[in-house]
């Protein structure tokens, strides 16, 4: 993803008139959208995102995720999860394929699948946002887990392609998973995720990890003078 949703800050472009809700049975997802086929779309990534959260023990639910499909968002934002609220705003399919980057390192990955891509994304956030942590945030573990979900949510041989990277086959060290890393480059961010998670000898073990702090890829930081 070319930016992360995280720290994007909202803009107005709510599509009109897509007041009306539909829930997803395959998770507590309810998606305002007036169009058949993008809630099938975003339920099917509710689905997908559900069985991969329960093969890696991450936390449940505690709150219905309202997901609002709008026309535009921050430059470079796919998607974005508001903090505390449970609610997400995704771009539209159509404005999506438009505005998705052309270069990054999701670019081989077609427009439908993508877009599913970016939705288990933010539900990765939505899942993890309750969860305690011991410093002021764990964004990095946090945009781990979600990329992680991410690249997860793809078929297999999509999930090959995503690591043939230049430097694939190098060890990545956890200190080199860092906040510089996420804000300077979300896409070498993101296959660094995946290059060291393919490292491990579990996954989705070491995501659980993660999830539940037992493992912390965030450190404490301090105001300099």
């Amino acid at each position: 993803m070319p930016i992360l949703a995280a720290i994007c800050v909202a803009l107005p472009g709510a599509l009109p008139g897509l007041a009306e809700q539909h829930a997803c049975k395959e998770m507590a997802v309810e998606v305002s959208s007036g169009d058949r086929t993008t809630n099938r779309e975003v339920c099917k990534a509710a689905r997908i995102a559900s069985k991969l959260f329960a093969s890696c023990a991450l936390p449940d639910l505690l709150r219905v995720v309202q997901l609002e499909l709008v026309e535009t968002l921050p430059e470079g934002c796919n998607a974005q999860y508001h903090c505390g609220e449970s609610r997400v705003e995704v771009l539209t399919p159509s404005a999506m394929s438009h505005h998705r980057s052309k270069n990054g390192a999701f670019s081989f990955v077609d427009d439908e699948v993508f877009f599913r891509s970016v939705v288990v994304h933010e539900l990765a956030h939505a899942v993890m946002d309750p969860v305690p942590c011991p410093f002021d945030d764990c964004i990095v573990a946090d945009e781990y887990i979600a990329y992680a979900m991410q690249v997860m949510s793809l078929p297999p041989s999509l999930q090959e392609k995503f690591g043939e990277s230049p430097d694939a086959g190098q060890p990545i060290s956890r200190d080199a998973l860092s906040e510089l890393m996420l804000f300077m480059s979300p896409d070498g961010f993101a296959q660094d995720v995946w290059a060291h998670l393919r490292q491990r000898p579990d996954a989705c073990e070491y995501i659980g990890k993660v999830a539940t702090r037992d493992i912390l890829l965030d450190r404490e930081r301090f105001d300099s003078d």
